[in-house]
C-alpha cells in the first residue's frame, strides 16, 4: 500500500512539474493575461480537467510556478568565475536574459496591480530577496569592505537588467543590450572583487 502511494505521489509531482514547464512557456511566449488554463493544459499536452486538479486556479497555478522559478535562481550556481566580469556577464547570459526569467517578470508585473496575486506571492518574494543577498554575500567582496555596499551593487545590477529585459518590445536589439550590460559591468566591477570562497572553488 506504502509502494502505492508512494508512486501515486511521484506521479503526482511528474504532472504538476509539467504543469509548471508549460505555465513558464507560455509566460515566456504570450504574457501573463494569456496564459490561461486552457492554454497551459494544451501545451502540456493535459486536459483542462487534469490541471485543475492540480491548480484549481489560475492564481494557484502561477502561485506554484513562481515557487519553481524562484526556487530555480536560487539552486543555480555560476561555475568557478574567473573574475567579477565574468561572474556578472555570466549571470545575464544564464539566468536573466532566459525565457525563465520573462516569465518571472510576467509574474512580478502582474503582481504590481492584481492584489489577490499579489498578497499571495509577496512573502515569498521577501524570502527570495534575502536569498539572493545572501549568494550576493557569499560570492562577491566589497572593494570599501562595507559588505552593505555589495548588497546594494548586486540589486541595482539585477534591477538593470532586469529592465533590459522590458525595453526588448521597443526594437533594441540584442547586441544592443549585450553593449550596456558589458557597460554596466565595466562601471561596477571595480567596487567588487570575489570572495575568496568564490574563488577557491
Amino acid at each position: 500500500m506504502n509502494l502505492e502511494v508512494g508512486l501515486q505521489q511521484a506521479k503526482s509531482e511528474r504532472a504538476r512539474a509539467a504543469i509548471c514547464d508549460a505555465t513558464i512557456a507560455a509566460l515566456a511566449e504570450v504574457g501573463y493575461a494569456e496564459t490561461s488554463l486552457n492554454r497551459v493544459a494544451s501545451m502540456a499536452d493535459f486536459s483542462k480537467g487534469a490541471v485543475q486538479h492540480h491548480f484549481p486556479t489560475k492564481e494557484d497555478l502561477i502561485a506554484a510556478t513562481l515557487d519553481t522559478l524562484l526556487l530555480r535562481t536560487v539552486q543555480s550556481r555560476i561555475a568557478e568565475p574567473k573574475s567579477v566580469e565574468d561572474a556578472l556577464l555570466e549571470a545575464w547570459q544564464r539566468f536573466i536574459n532566459t525565457p525563465a526569467y520573462r516569465a518571472l517578470m510576467e509574474v512580478l508585473n502582474a503582481a504590481r496591480t492584481d492584489a489577490a496575486l499579489r498578497q499571495r506571492i509577496s512573502s515569498d518574494l521577501v524570502d527570495w530577496g534575502k536569498k539572493l543577498d545572501q549568494q550576493s554575500l557569499a560570492r562577491y567582496q566589497s572593494v570599501s569592505g562595507n559588505a552593505e555596499d555589495v548588497v546594494m551593487l548586486l540589486n541595482m545590477t539585477r534591477s538593470f537588467m532586469r529592465g533590459l529585459l522590458i525595453q526588448e518590445q521597443y526594437g533594441v536589439t540584442a547586441a544592443t543590450t549585450l553593449n550596456y550590460v558589458r557597460k554596466w559591468i565595466e562601471l561596477i566591477a571595480p567596487l567588487l572583487k570575489l570572495s575568496e570562497q568564490s574563488v577557491s572553488r
